[in-house]
């Protein structure tokens, strides 16, 4: 489990230790495997200087890869900023379509936004010098890579759930309720998927794990949930005991909590013991982005070894082979499939089937309306 006793400061200062090594020696050294012609891109970039960065990410989650990034291009001056999932895409579409300057690179993890995206054909062209060393399931499409693939998790207030009542899974939930009656009325949260497409797909690949039998877990703890449009009000709301337990919380938001040795001591948690959702979160190159030659640098280097390893300093989850549990704060994909098993994984990926009709709304909104 999580080691809340060491600080992301003090982890941080031992990886870069580690990818001052594993990572480019000088801007100009590459690895053997990348093309011959890389330097041109390199080249190319010193004539941009800045990179803007359209995500739904924090600062935090930035800061070891912008850092490990500037000691092989410190020329690059990289911005970032924070949006939901969803307006990464409308902002974007805005910005291009009135020939104002945009992102340069884009991260978001969103199943209905990257298909539009793709299908619309805005992705620039490039195949990732890292391309041969990753998993074939993240790149799904050509142009489109797995920046990380981050947990949702069951979370619970320990000092008003007993230890009997705290749920292993979504289904062991259902159990609970039905055994408690109407105790956890209004104690229970979770996302709303009728309005945000992030628990949209949560909830999508939860159903094409289970089918029926989830939807009957649904139907039992549906009108006793208050649905949220993010993770942070559901852990506030949690903390302070308005809520009890809260289902398909995002892992990411989450653990950085347990840093806190008070939150720590009120706030437990666990996998998903029937199916936990790990969302991949994805990038690509925008056409109209300004500044290609820097957005493929950055690309190249979230998907290289020693950027899987920034971004799980700063608190993701990286899925790359050989980034170790002991080098991040909290964990990997590898990790996560070592304590659960493979087929307690389900991986929201690009797939039709995790993007909501309009029948899935309206049924969701009648089995999580209050009765």
């Amino acid at each position: 489990m999580i080691n809340r006793s060491r600080s992301m400061t003090r982890v941080a200062a031992g990886a870069w230790l580690m990818l001052s090594t594993a990572g480019f020696a000088y801007a100009q050294d590459v690895p053997s495997y990348y093309p011959d012609d890389y330097q041109e891109i390199i080249e190319a970039s010193r004539g941009e200087g800045q990179l803007l960065i359209y995500s739904n990410m924090a600062q935090y989650n930035w800061a070891p890869v912008i850092e490990g990034f500037n000691k092989l291009y410190p020329w690059i001056n990289v911005s970032t900023l924070d949006l939901e999932s969803d307006e990464v895409f409308t902002r974007y579409y805005a910005e291009a379509n009135s020939g104002a300057n945009t992102a340069g690179l884009m991260v978001s993890a969103t199943v209905d936004g990257w298909r539009n995206f793709m299908d619309g054909d805005n992705a620039l062209d490039y195949r990732s010098a890292e391309a041969d060393q990753l998993p074939d399931w993240s790149i799904p499409v050509d142009n489109l890579y797995t920046v990380s693939t981050d947990p949702m998790i069951i979370v619970y207030n320990q000092m008003t759930v007993p230890e009997d009542q705290r749920p292993k899974g979504i289904a062991d939930l259902a159990r609970i309720v039905e055994e408690s009656g109407d105790a956890l009325r209004g104690k229970l949260t979770t996302y709303n998927a009728a309005q945000t497409s992030f628990g949209q797909a949560i909830d999508l690949v939860y159903l094409r794990a289970h089918g029926d039998d989830g939807w009957k877990s649904f139907e039992t703890i549906g009108s006793l949930t208050r649905s949220e449009v993010s993770s942070g009000p559901m852990l506030a709301k949690l903390q302070a005991g308005e809520y009890s337990i809260g289902y398909f919380i995002s892992g990411i938001v989450f653990f950085p909590k347990l840093e806190n040795a008070a939150s720590a001591k009120i706030m437990g948690w666990n996998f998903i013991e029937d199916g936990t959702p790990l969302f991949m979160r994805q990038m690509a190159i925008p056409e109209a982005s300004g500044t290609p030659a820097s957005a493929k640098l950055m690309l190249d280097y979230i998907l290289s070894q020693a950027g899987q390893t920034a971004f799980g300093i700063g608190g993701l989850t990286p899925y790359r082979e050989g980034v170790s549990k002991d080098d991040v704060a909290f964990y990997t994909y590898d990790a996560i499939k070592e304590e659960i098993g493979e087929d307690n994984i389900l991986l929201i990926d690009y797939d039709d089937e995790l993007i909501a009709s309009d029948d899935f709304i309206e049924r969701w909104r009648e089995t999580f309306s209050p009765k």
